[in-house]
């Protein structure tokens, strides 16, 4: 099916999505999120989808929401606005249970609700240009789309707290030293390189990714012993995987693991 807003790419395991709309900075019009939403869906059922990879076309990453294409901007019913709210984070939902890794190739701005969708993922890369800001404050609005679910748990209250309330923008060797992203590429490279990163994360056994990120995040709720005995459960299933015994006897032969 073909898409207005973003395109849909898949190659050697990794689904590339990439919000298209680059004369409005990629920003989330209502069309664009039902889209996403469904882009994200259509991949992680795909059982050759390893690795999702989010990105923008253009100059910008996301700018947030679209003012001028937005109802939630349109509307003075403030249940019609909590429903289109809810329509954006469903995909936030979304991306956070998938058993696929999601990488953010941030190439460019990241504003609003745009940075929150980069937060969403379990892994954030950027170009040596993009720019992160929880702009919402600037309007008289407070964060949404998981921001103050997420950027917390990520660079710890008080940092996530003063880019909440004063709306600043960060560059990307910021992020890179707070914890933010994990690698900055130069701009030229930036969809090479982040492609070429989720291919080689593509070759990695999915049964394992899916626990591990569901011990993660469900380990950031609960207390030690709930942890353990999470990893305990997961290791336990693990063990009895032909993944798992193919890199223990490649391991024990000095080879390379190839996972199925």
């Amino acid at each position: 099916m073909g898409f207005q807003c973003l395109t849909l790419e898949k190659t050697e395991g990794v689904a590339v999505i990439t919000l298209n709309r680059p004369d409005r900075m990629n920003a989330l019009n209502r069309t664009l999120i039902l889209e996403l939403f469904q882009a994200i869906e259509e991949s992680s059922g795909d059982e050759s989808t390893k690795v999702l990879l989010l990105t923008g076309s253009g100059k910008g990453f996301c700018s947030g929401g679209d003012m001028k294409g937005h109802p939630s901007f349109e509307t003075d019913d403030p249940l019609l606005r909590e429903g289109y709210i809810k329509e954006a984070n469903r995909i936030v939902s979304l991306i956070h249970h998938l058993p696929q890794p999601v990488i953010a190739a941030v190439n460019g701005v990241a504003a609003g609700a745009g940075f929150n969708l980069a937060l969403a993922c379990d892994i954030r890369l950027a170009s040596e240009d993009a720019v992160f800001t929880e702009s919402f404050i600037k309007a008289g609005l407070m964060t949404d789309m998981g921001g103050s679910y997420f950027l917390p748990r990520i660079i710890g209250v008080g940092r996530a707290m003063e880019m909440i309330l004063t709306g600043e923008k960060i560059d990307a060797q910021e992020a890179h030293r707070i914890g933010l992203v994990s690698k900055v590429y130069p701009s030229a490279e930036m969809r090479s390189a982040s492609l070429a990163y989720a291919r080689e994360l593509a070759k990695g056994p999915r049964q394992a990714y899916r626990l591990a990120k569901w011990s993660i995040y469900a380990g950031l709720e609960i207390d030690l012993d709930a942890a353990l005995k999470h990893e305990e459960l997961a290791q336990a299933l693990l063990l009895g995987t032909e993944d798992a015994n193919n890199a223990i006897q490649a391991f024990a032969e000095k080879k390379a693991p190839v996972f199925k």
